[in-house]
């Protein structure tokens, strides 16, 4: 079957990761050189699943590509194969990888609508002796958790990445596509813009409490930490952001002694 059999599926690409330009020439220089060491996965439409940037280069420089064509139960397991796909063959940040854990999430979710479906119909089944005990589904916990830890994430980094992807600028998600800010860096300004609007949509929230001698003592005592952390230099070792931050406002301690 030629190449011009192959197709591309426009949603599936959108799911695959950018490649520069070096690491396209890169794989087209070892495919020249070595031949293609993974086949092209498609579906039984002939659509690409796995293997775009192979595909992509095998036509640039006239080879015909190897595939294999893969069959899933229906479309919500093939996005699933074609999402753990992206995420296993590319070396992603942390923000590359919410990008595709969040689409996951979804699709696991309603798996587990349609598994908790058959669950219900499997349940009347073993009650009348027509089905095996253990044809009932598995719970397998929470799906962020789930998640996160399939890509290699905390729970926590995907949630605040996944309101990244909800309410900030798309200038920051690019940003963060390449690396050049942190996701807590941006969640926090996403909290902090929000905190402004609701401080405008309701004035008491921005009033400023009385003094208070004890506020003060406690405003010192932070400083002083504050100070300490920054002469060790002490900072997070996943994303190089100094340290602290409360953990119900997400603000920094820096922040807080503005």
């Amino acid at each position: 079957m030629g190449t011009m059999s192959l197709r591309v599926n426009p949603e599936y690409e959108r799911m695959l990761p950018k490649m520069s330009d070096e690491e396209f020439a890169e794989l087209k220089a070892s495919i020249q050189s070595e031949g293609q060491h993974y086949t092209i996965v498609v579906n039984e439409d002939f659509e690409i699943l796995d293997g775009h940037h192979r595909y992509r280069a095998c036509i640039e420089l006239g080879i015909e590509p190897d595939f294999e064509v893969r069959k899933f139960e229906d479309k919500l397991l093939e996005k699933k194969f074609v999402i753990e796909a992206n995420i296993r063959r590319r070396h992603l940040n942390n923000f590359q990888l919410v990008e595709l854990a969040v689409p996951l999430m979804e699709i696991e979710k309603a798996i587990a609508k349609k598994r908790q479906s058959r669950g219900g119909k499997n349940g009347r089944n073993i009650q009348l002796g027509l089905a095996p005990e253990d044809a009932m589904p598995q719970t397998k916990g929470k799906t962020v958790d789930v998640i996160a830890k399939k890509v290699g994430l905390s729970p926590r980094t995907l949630e605040r990445g996944k309101r990244i992807l909800d309410d900030a600028s798309e200038e920051d998600k690019q940003k963060l596509r390449e690396g050049k800010v942190s996701i807590s860096q941006v969640y926090r300004e996403v909290i902090a813009q929000e905190n402004a609007i609701n401080a405008v949509d309701d004035p008491t929230l921005s009033a400023k409490p009385l003094p208070d001698p004890k506020i003060a003592l406690n405003k010192a005592r932070i400083e002083a930490i504050l100070k300490n952390l920054h002469e060790r230099q002490m900072f997070c070792p996943s994303c190089g952001n100094d340290m602290f931050e409360c953990s119900k406002c997400h603000r920094t301690l820096q922040d807080l002694l503005k």
